[in-house]
């Protein structure tokens, strides 16, 4: 049941969170990325998480490697592969509402890793990180250069929350003609 409902790119309801969730996936100190591909992220924090990577990985999240539109996508590289929800990759998506490894594997195959990983992390209930504001996706990338890959990440239930939105791309704020 849990395939079909990642396989549509369905998130679990509340009710539906029995599984568990991935070990910790660092020692010591919080990693702002890895929290925010867990569903670890306060909402209070997610306002300035794109700046705030920025300031953690200047390397990393300066500069997009691609960008789509509809819906608004952004694709960064990293320098070393990062691990969440049992899966790895040096690709992180990010739009206005979620934070997404890009996964080289089709859907029904990071789908089957996503179990894996969730069903050997039974000491953790899942519902410990997902709530009404937070939801496990998994969907397949369909935009130029993301098909035949997965998306598996974080989507943060805010309204009007834009994780893209940061002063330093003002280029992206539409400004009103007088």
């Amino acid at each position: 049941m849990l395939i079909a409902l990642w396989l549509t790119g369905t998130t679990l309801p509340l009710s539906a969170q029995s599984a568990a969730v991935p070990p910790p996936l660092v020692a010591g100190p919080t990693d702002t990325l890895l929290d925010a591909l867990s569903c670890r992220t306060a909402t209070a924090d997610l306002p300035g998480l794109l700046p705030r990577l920025r300031r953690e990985r200047p390397t990393e999240f300066v500069q997009t490697e691609r960008q789509y539109s509809a819906p608004v996508m952004d694709l960064y590289r990293l320098e070393a592969p990062v691990q969440a929800w049992g899966l790895r990759s040096d690709a992180v998506v990010i739009t206005d509402d979620r934070v997404l490894l890009l996964v080289d594997r089709p859907i029904e195959q990071a789908t089957a890793e996503l179990e894996r990983a969730l069903e050997d992390s039974k000491d953790a209930p899942l519902s410990s990180a997902l709530d009404d504001a937070h939801a496990l996706v998994v969907y397949s990338g369909e935009h130029p250069g993301l098909t035949g890959r997965s998306l598996v990440g974080c989507e943060y239930r805010m309204p009007s929350l834009s994780l893209l939105a940061d002063p330093a791309d003002a280029w992206r704020t539409p400004t009103p003609t007088p």
